[in-house]
């Protein structure tokens, strides 16, 4: 990694946009000593679901980390394709979503080639998880899915844009700023609601952070500096167990280095690793009745 990139990156993985922003890397490694800065507490609603807090709180821990973009789906449908509409020609047909369910997800990838860090710490994570009470119980298998023993080139950032539907009097209304595909699913689904967080992409220009469609260029890049600003729980469903976590920032906090990072370099990585299914917030996944009202969509 070429030194003005690296110094970038060292310096956005502990900035802080609000002062109860934890730098992922530093809360993840003072699980390892006396001090830690996070906790891990279940759901009182859904017993399936364990938010990262900040200790001695309910409060979910507001992270921050910083990495080189790799590429993204869509950023306001993510993999997700209404009913026919035609899908983007970016979303190879295999991880099209085309109903409301756990498969659909905003998705974004940092470079991993250089900076292996977040694997170092998704070990330690998932090591820590094990030392939570009450968690798993069942004894089921951590999901194979960046379980932090196998490296690869470039690490997702996968957030749910459906969560299960908990309301016993129906659908609740959608959540504004969405993209109307995600409100037509909203609004058909009965076991799905749309997630309220989509994550918000931006741009830091002349100091100021604007929506990336102000920016120049009007897209993230290969190459670019970004943040992520994210909360994180684990969910156990029926077969396996994981982390989830809910980007509600990305933001380009420093323009790709052309020479380190060219342009024509940007491929598609033949080897991306496979999701095996996403978990489910708040219930364990009925896949049959999911199936079901996937035959319902118009």
């Amino acid at each position: 990694m070429d030194q003005q990139t690296a110094e970038a990156i060292g310096k956005w993985k502990e900035f802080r946009y609000r002062p109860g922003d934890l730098p992922f890397a530093t809360a993840v490694k003072s699980l390892l000593g006396n001090d830690p800065l996070i906790e891990v507490h279940q759901s009182k609603t859904r017993k399936t679901d364990w938010q990262i807090c900040v200790v001695g709180s309910q409060t979910p821990a507001n992270f921050v980390y910083a990495g080189v973009f790799a590429e993204a789906d869509p950023y306001e449908t993510g993999n997700f394709v209404w009913g026919d509409a035609p899908a983007d020609p970016r979303l190879p047909q295999s991880r099209i979503a085309r109903y409301p369910g756990f498969k659909a997800a905003y998705s974004y990838a940092i470079e991993t080639y250089h900076e292996k860090e977040i694997w170092e710490l998704q070990a330690i994570l998932d090591d820590h998880m094990g030392s939570v009470r009450g968690f798993n119980t069942r004894g089921v298998k951590r999901r194979l899915w960046q379980n932090g023993t196998t490296w690869h080139l470039r690490y997702y950032f996968h957030t749910p844009m459906f969560l299960t539907n908990e309301s016993r009097v129906g659908q609740p209304p959608a959540p504004e700023g969405l993209h109307e595909w995600v409100v037509a699913a909203h609004n058909k689904s009965k076991l799905y609601r749309a997630n309220p967080i989509r994550p918000a992409v931006c741009g830091l220009e002349g100091g100021r952070m604007r929506k990336i469609a102000d920016c120049t260029p009007d897209v993230l890049e290969y190459g670019d500096v970004v943040n992520l600003v994210f909360t994180l729980a684990y969910v156990e469903d029926r077969d396996n167990w994981g982390p989830v976590p809910f980007v509600s920032h990305i933001i380009r906090v420093q323009h790709a280095n052309r020479v380190a990072y060219p342009l024509t370099a940007c491929v598609d990585v033949d080897t991306r690793p496979s999701d095996e299914g996403a978990l489910v917030i708040g219930a364990v996944v009925d896949t049959e009745a999911a199936a079901s009202e996937s035959a319902t969509v118009e």
